[in-house]
Order: C-alpha cells, then sequence, then structure tokens
C-alpha cells in the first residue's frame, strides 16, 4: 500500500462534489482530514475528484513497481495464494461455480485469472492498465484486455463478476455496481474485497489507517455501506467476512520504512537479508470480502 504523501495530487485536481454514491444523502466533514462522510448512512469518501487522464497516470507501470508496491509481479505466489483461498470460498457459497463464465473487473497481471482458468468453464477480465493487461496476455495467457469497464460491452451476461481490491480506486463505484448488475445473469454472483473502515483496526489507527491514500484510494466503505449500495443495484449479500492475506517480508518492509516512515536507506540496509524473502500470513481483521447474489 501506499501513502498520501507517496501520491502526490496533480495541481488540477478539484473537491468532490455530490451526493452521496451510496444512498444520495449529504456529504459533510469527516473527523479524519481530506474525507467527506455522508451524515445519513455513513459513507466515507475523499474529498478530491481525479479526472480521467490523472486516473491513467496513477495506473502506468510505475504503479506496481514502487508507488503502490514494491514489486507487485514478485508478490506473484503470495497474491495467487490469497486469490486460491478466495476460490474456495466462492466453491462454497456459489452455486455450480465450476460451470461459471466469470469476469474480472481490474484484473491487473492476470494472477487470479490463471490461478482460477480451471476452475471454471471460462474466465476472462479486463484492466486500464496497457502494462499489466500485456504481462497477463503474454506471461499467463489469460483473456485479459485493456479497457474501462464502464465503456466495455461484454456482449453476454455471466454468472460471475470479481472485483479484487478495486472498488475503493474506481470514481464512480456506483456506476461500476449498476453495470456488474446488467452484466449478470438472474441469479449470479458479485465478490469484492477492500478495506473495512469500521473496522478496530481503521477505527484505532484513524488518519494513519494504511488504507487511507487518495488518490488511488477514493472511498472507504464499512460492510453496513457495501451491503447498502450493492442492495440499492439490486444484490444480496450471501457472504461477509475478514479474511488474512500472505504478504512477503520484504514488501511489508518497503510499506513501512519506505511510504510510511520516509526511510529508504533503513530499507536499503535490511534488504540484503534473506530473512526477507519470506512469506507469512497477516490479519488486521480490516479487509473485508462480500459475496452479494443479483437477485431476480
Amino acid at each position: 500500500m501506499g501513502s498520501i504523501e507517496n501520491h502526490r495530487m496533480a495541481p488540477g485536481v478539484a473537491l468532490a462534489e455530490g451526493p452521496c454514491l451510496v444512498c444520495g444523502g449529504f456529504l459533510g466533514n469527516s473527523a479524519l482530514p481530506g474525507l467527506l462522510r455522508c451524515e445519513a448512512c455513513g459513507f466515507v469518501t475523499a474529498n478530491v475528484s481525479v479526472s480521467d487522464e490523472e486516473l491513467e497516470r496513477i495506473y502506468g507501470e510505475d504503479y506496481f513497481h514502487g508507488n503502490e508496491y514494491l514489486d507487485y509481479q514478485a508478490e506473484e505466489k503470495s497474491l495467487r495464494q490469497n486469490f486460491r483461498d478466495r476460490i474456495r470460498t466462492l466453491m462454497a457459497k456459489v452455486e455450480n461455480f465450476g460451470d461459471s463464465d466469470l469476469f474480472e473487473i481490474g484484473c491487473a497481471y492476470g494472477y487470479f485469472l490463471a490461478e482460477v482458468s480451471a476452475d471454471v468453464r471460462r474466465a476472462s477480465g479486463i484492466d486500464i492498465s496497457a502494462d499489466a493487461v500485456a504481462a497477463a496476455r503474454d506471461k499467463r495467457n489469460v483473456d485479459a484486455m485493456c479497457g474501462d469497464y464502464l465503456n466495455h460491452e461484454l456482449g453476454r451476461t455471466v454468472d460471475v463478476i470479481t472485483m479484487w481490491d478495486t472498488i475503493e480506486h474506481l470514481k464512480r463505484p456506483d456506476q461500476f455496481i449498476a453495470k456488474a448488475a446488467s452484466d449478470l445473469k438472474p441469479g449470479g454472483h458479485i465478490a469484492l474485497t477492500t478495506g473495512d473502515i469500521d473496522s478496530l483496526n481503521a477505527q484505532f489507527r484513524g488518519k494513519n489507517w494504511r488504507m487511507i491514500h487518495p488518490p488511488t484510494h477514493l472511498h472507504y466503505f464499512s460492510v453496513a455501506t457495501l451491503t447498502s449500495l450493492l442492495s440499492r443495484h439490486g444484490f444480496e449479500v450471501v457472504h461477509a467476512s475478514h479474511p488474512g492475506n500472505s504478504r512477503n517480508l520484504r514488501s511489508i518492509l518497503y510499506y513501512i520504512m519506505v511510504l510510511r516512515l520516509k526511510r529508504p536507506k533503513v530499507y536499503e540496509a535490511l534488504n540484503a537479508s534473506r530473512l526477507f524473502d519470506l512469506r507469512i500470513k497477516i490479519n488486521l481483521f480490516d479487509i473485508m470480502f462480500v459475496i452479494a447474489r443479483r437477485q431476480a
């Protein structure tokens, strides 16, 4: 994860405008600097408005190599283990998962598509990062395309749509959920992961919670507000949990020493140790995994 300081605002970035994306209520001041909170439902959002051009710049190759991640591709084993865990949950919660036509929004380097391909009838995805999609197709031979999901016509309805750590990045997550509902068959499922701003860790850390770093993270859901958004677009939540994630120790060291504490020399001094090649599973119970079923 990155930090607020690590992602400087472009000079033309404006303040956010409009009603709450979840319930249409009034966005008022929040106790967290730079964030707004809906007075009706409690949804929290960054007080910025990012242009499409700014998003393309943010999610270039550097995003995956130094800005948000130390080296996203070096994390492949850990990330694929995390996806494997999510697939097991999907298998348990989604009827006839093995016969699913699955579509991933924000497929990045294709790790999830590569992992899930053998478990479903069809797996494909989309991402706005051209570099990531090229690697997904060339190195992992998955069905990935570069583009904006909101402007992409699937040409079919699918059984499952996934959005792994994606919804917090979107300018208009409500529009993505609405389109997903129209792209899913009745009874189809959407599965998402994102930070939970109502978690104990988020409440304890306050403005220093690691998930708060606009403009890459623009929206901050709780289980309640995400459930409300999904319900507004015809979904019924069938699963909500807070699973842990496998991470490479070197990536954790980079996040703490470089991105948070701004101590790159300390990171460089410790980086040579092979100890940091190890992977560990951490659960701060502040990342939620939600599966919802599209009602007929």
